[in-house]
């Protein structure tokens, strides 16, 4: 449980004692650093902003930093302005600890009683905020919400306000490599390592053949008919143990071998194809996963399209018998308009394109309409929290209506047991894969007959 500050205070020597943080000067030289107030709009911050509205019901909704003088609203819905003086923020009372910070009725507590957001036309009545803490003691602003009526905030809302919190610090992050390289420590220089060795892993799988692919079905959640295949990435090390993807993670994000194992796992995946069709077993579809590197125009290699297409035709297969994913992170990289591209010319060549993993990465509103995909795949974190906390039951159910009313499919990833199966029909949810229905195995140990 994460704890909070929830109560009135009604002492006013109490409401005094404020004054700066003692690491205050580190927090602001911190500030400078990531040169984040001056930025221009993030349409990542914008979704996770969107995404803690919808999570607690509130109207109003902020990212906001705080310099020695200012609040800054880095994103913002459902509020007028840039920002406000420091001394009128609700978050300068939440960056002043690690804890969640929740004012259930404003005009009851006298550090805010006369505050102009309250008193103002903004009519400021419930605040709860987490704070961005971007290293340990050092918080430079908050994820918040607020509305013009008091309330309380439920456990698991705050769960998510948290996660939603961290989400936010890490974007923030992103923008300065050169900062972080530059604070290289012992736990960094471990990971390093750990990185290097699965490269060189990776690599070895490559060149010796040790990667392969396991199949984990996918159903139709109402009839229970399978519909297709994920092809999931495996390594078979020369003892016979079986490796997942976190053993070689770092491959993923070094461009070259990425595209080479992405090439590889196209190759394999057609290869099984064809042999369930000369087999005659009728295996729907297959859905691979592509990474950001495959969709870059590298000089004297095809593009990916051109590549899936190549591999397709050669083997005589039809295009509606593969599924491409593509995680949001991806579809939202620096080079979103060219993968965006390339996603409408699969489609248009018969493919069916994926959003992978929907929930986990910071889609808005805005790209579930104008990017081409056909489906929408919702992450299995949110299936598995979805029985216990209401919370994330609505945010799942919004996902599905969403989908829905965009005229997009829906499959639910991580379905482990029947109260989530019968939670997901019950909220319209066409199809599913996960435990329940199978695990990943190898197609050389599938018994199925030809349907």
């Amino acid at each position: 449980m994460l704890p909070s500050v929830d109560r009135d205070v009604t002492s006013a020597e109490a409401a005094g004692r404020r004054g700066f943080l003692p690491d205050e000067a580190a927090r602001l030289k911190r500030l400078r650093e990531l040169a984040s107030v001056s930025a221009g709009p993030d349409p990542v911050l914008d979704a996770l902003v969107n995404a803690a509205c919808l999570a607690a019901g509130t109207p109003i909704g902020l990212i906001t930093l705080l310099d020695s003088e200012r609040q800054w609203f880095k994103s913002k819905q459902g509020i007028e302005g840039d920002g406000s003086l420091r001394a009128d923020a609700f978050c300068d009372h939440t960056i002043r600890s690690s804890r969640p910070f929740v004012v259930p009725d404003a005009l009851r507590d006298v550090r805010f009683a006369d505050n102009p957001f309250v008193t103002g036309s903004e009519g400021i009545r419930f605040y709860a905020g987490v704070p961005l803490e971007i290293e340990p003691g050092l918080r430079l602003g908050s994820l918040c919400v607020l509305d013009r009526v008091p309330r309380r905030l439920g456990i698991g809302v705050r769960g998510l306000l948290d996660r939603l919190a961290r989400c936010a610090v890490e974007r923030l992050l992103q923008s300065e490599d050169r900062y972080l390289l530059s604070r290289i420590d012992a736990g960094r220089l471990v990971r390093a390592k750990a990185d290097k060795a699965a490269l060189a892993l990776a690599e070895e799988a490559l060149v010796q053949g040790f990667f392969m692919l396991h199949y984990q079905p996918k159903l139709a959640l109402y009839t229970g008919r399978r519909i297709g295949f994920e092809a999931l990435l495996r390594l078979r090390k020369p003892d016979g143990s079986i490796l997942g993807p976190s053993a070689f993670s770092a491959a993923f994000d070094e461009p070259r071998l990425s595209r080479r194992i992405g090439s590889h796992v196209l190759q394999c995946a057609v290869a099984q194809a064809k042999a369930w069709e000369a087999d005659r077993f009728d295996f729907g579809h297959i859905a691979i996963n592509v990474s950001s590197s495959q969709f870059m125009k590298v000089p004297g290699n095809p593009c990916l399209v051109d590549e899936i297409l190549a591999a397709t035709q050669s083997a005589g297969l039809s295009p509606g018998r593969f599924q491409i994913e593509v995680t949001e992170g991806v579809m939202l990289s620096e080079q979103g308009n060219d993968i965006a591209t390339q996603l409408a010319a699969l489609r248009a060549a018969g493919f069916i394109v994926a959003f992978d993993d929907f929930g986990t990465g910071f889609a808005s509103l805005v790209h579930l309409k104008e990017l081409a995909y056909d489906e929408i795949k919702i992450d299995g974190s949110f299936v598995r929290a979805m029985i216990g906390s209401s919370a994330d039951h609505a945010i799942v159910k919004a996902m599905i209506d969403m989908a829905k009313a965009l005229g997009k499919e829906v499959v639910a990833e991580g379905v482990e047991t029947m109260a989530e199966l019968q939670a997901l029909k019950a909220l319209g949810c066409h199809y599913g894969q996960g435990f329940l229905f199978g695990r990943p195995i190898s197609a050389s140990y599938m018994e199925f007959p030809a349907d």
